[in-house]
């Protein structure tokens, strides 16, 4: 290392760089394989670049970006092409030679870069012109806005820090590439032709719950393209939890009217049915099982209004309401010839509403007796769960299971892919376990059947 440079990082020549930085003139190191291994912030600048833009990797940039074409004309000078940040190219007359030190040892090789003649008198009319696009395009990289610009062949001639952050690029494997393929590198489902003929499209990346939309910008000039490109995550789940929420809202306004329908005609019918019993004592039994019956069906649409109003909390023996309750769901089970494993183990007592429990059961296991059709298995557990401190029913069946995409939607109210479904049950089971302070999940894959697993808070 005594004799040569190896690289831009040893300490020993960091007063060299220093020294070329302060030349006014264009100014590249070589060590004695030809490696680049320093170019000075002029020469960088003029080509729409900084030290920090490369990054220790001035070898790499200088032979896979700036330079277009090299001839040699003499044995240490050469006439090259390099193209710039900004779309065209520039001709200079380099001149290599040795970089001594004081006692006469060869350092490393000192290119001198100087325009040729027809360039030089271009150029001293365009040096504001250039400083005028060193300044826009530093300030196009701080903006947090992605901006990709190509030229006719769809070649990336320039993308800054916000596309190279939001698409997870590196600028020098993106930089003078296909941008088609490296638009495809992202995601399988990004299509540039579809971009550039919708001018606006959003894409999922490589599902990673990221939304970025890419737009196409108008550049005035025929030889450039350009997209822009955003995150607009946050912008969409925003607008889902409106449109969440405005469902919520409807279906609220809806259950409450209709409730306070039903509770008002069976409060009649039982106000009849209690004067008919006066009249007709031989079959008052009769007349006392309906009027129960009555009962109960208020009791559960007013359960049904617990879901709209708060209702007073209430603590329960998880097990011991399962057991009463599966007499029910075990009857509809054994007519659709599934089988019913229940493994309930010691939980603490929860806190939740007796009735409104009874109907997420319900609802649970309507679902997986209409996935599973006949002949399956349903297992209900129940757990405790001494991290989260909550109370877990896990409810599994071996149906159909669920795709992708209808995952997704399954907890917004009124979606549905049953012909005679209201798409309620599930997002009111949410909601119903949410205001205790509970949740309910879904995991499930088409054809490996289905888990729903439900968060119940301890009472105390």
């Amino acid at each position: 290392m005594d004799k040569m440079i190896r690289s831009s990082k040893e300490p020993n020549y960091n007063w060299i760089f220093d020294l070329v930085d302060g030349l006014k003139g264009f100014t590249i190191l070589k060590n004695f394989d030809g490696e680049v291994i320093y170019i000075n912030k002029v020469l960088l600048r003029l080509l729409g670049f900084n030290h920090d833009d490369i990054g220790g990797n001035y070898d790499f940039f200088f032979k896979n970006f700036f330079l277009n074409e090299a001839k040699k004309v003499n044995e240490n000078i050469y006439d090259i092409t390099l193209n710039s940040r900004y779309g065209f190219t520039l001709r200079f007359k380099m001149v290599d030679n040795f970089l001594n030190s004081d006692d006469g040892r060869k350092l490393c090789i000192i290119s001198t870069l100087n325009f040729v003649k027809s360039e030089l008198d271009t150029m001293r009319d365009v040096n504001a012109y250039l400083d005028l696009l060193y300044n826009r395009f530093k300030l196009v990289d701080m903006v947090d806005t992605g901006i990709l610009l190509m030229d006719k062949r769809r070649r990336i001639e320039y993308i800054n820090k916000a596309a190279c952050q939001l698409m997870c690029l590196d600028y020098k494997k993106a930089y003078r590439k296909d941008a088609g393929k490296v638009l495809k590198s992202l995601d399988e489902k990004i299509n540039f032709d579809e971009i550039v003929s919708n001018k606006i499209v959003v894409y999922n990346i490589k599902d990673s719950g990221r939304f970025l939309s890419m737009e196409v910008a108008d550049t005035y000039d025929d030889n450039f393209l350009c997209i822009i490109v955003k995150d607009v995550t946050e912008k969409l789940k925003f607008g889902e939890i409106i449109e969440r929420s405005e469902k919520f809202n409807l279906m609220g306004s809806l259950a409450v009217s209709l409730i306070h329908e039903i509770k008002n005609s069976i409060t009649s019918i039982k106000g009849f049915l209690q004067l008919m019993q006066l009249k007709d004592k031989a079959n008052a039994s009769f007349f006392d099982t309906i009027i129960s019956e009555s009962d109960r069906i208020i009791d559960l649409v007013m359960s049904y209004l617990g879901v709209v109003r708060n209702s007073p909390d209430e603590g329960i023996d998880l097990n011991e309401l399962i057991e009463k309750y599966m007499i029910l769901i075990e009857a509809e089970a054994k007519h659709r010839q599934i089988e019913i494993i229940k493994k309930l183990r010691k939980v603490p007592m929860v806190k939740i509403d007796n009735n409104q429990l009874k109907q997420v059961l319900l609802n649970v296991f309507q679902n997986s007796f209409q996935a599973i059709g006949t002949g399956g298995k349903i297992w209900i557990t129940t757990r405790f769960n001494s991290y989260t401190n909550k109370v877990i029913i896990k409810i599994a069946d071996n149906g159909g299971g669920i795709d992708r995409e209808t995952l997704k939607k399954v907890m917004v109210p009124l979606f549905t892919t049953k012909k005679d479904g209201t798409g309620l049950g599930l997002s009111i089971s949410k909601n119903i376990l949410n205001k205790y302070g509970g949740d309910l999940k879904i995991f499930s894959k088409k054809g490996t059947g289905t888990i729903v697993n439900i968060y119940l808070e301890l009472k105390n």
